[in-house]
């Protein structure tokens, strides 16, 4: 019968709409969240003036080797005091092993880094919560298992 072949056809292309509909709206979320985050970037910027770590972690924004410390070992994941101390020198031009020690044991009681083993003993890295809530600000979906 030609009439259950047209309904069976108009069946199939509205299923196939309807299946581009939903893709359609699912590519229209990505694109909506993105410009959320894009506008909260800009809010941002035009707010603390940059983007850097220290919008996460505030009690640094005055200390510029504790922040140059933390980009250090953003870019590392983990080192140990001389690799820290070897950057930090490539860096600003100037590095003390003491003061970069010192840095480090504020940055722990801050929460901001913690001690994991490294290849040659002690190393440190950035508190996965840390880099979570970076993630969170830029609009990143990265989460780091806090069971690791």
């Amino acid at each position: 019968m030609p009439e259950d072949q047209d309904i069976e056809k108009l069946s199939e292309e509205v299923k196939t709409l309807r299946k581009a509909l939903n893709e359609l709206m699912a590519s229209f979320e990505i694109v909506s969240r993105l410009a959320e985050n894009y506008l909260r970037l800009i809010n941002i910027y035009a707010q603390y003036g940059g983007l850097g770590i220290d919008v996460v972690v505030p009690e640094i924004r005055h200390d510029p080797i504790a922040r140059e410390i933390v980009r250090i070992l953003f870019d590392l994941r983990s080192a140990n005091i001389s690799q820290i101390t070897q950057e930090l020198k490539r860096r600003r031009g100037k590095a003390s092993r003491n003061t970069v020690r010192e840095k480090i044991h504020h940055l722990i009681e801050l929460n901001v880094v913690e001690e994991v083993d490294g290849e040659k003993g002690k190393a440190y890295a950035l508190r996965k919560e840390v880099l979570n809530k970076w993630f969170d600000l830029i609009g990143i979906p990265i989460k780091f298992d806090q069971t690791e």
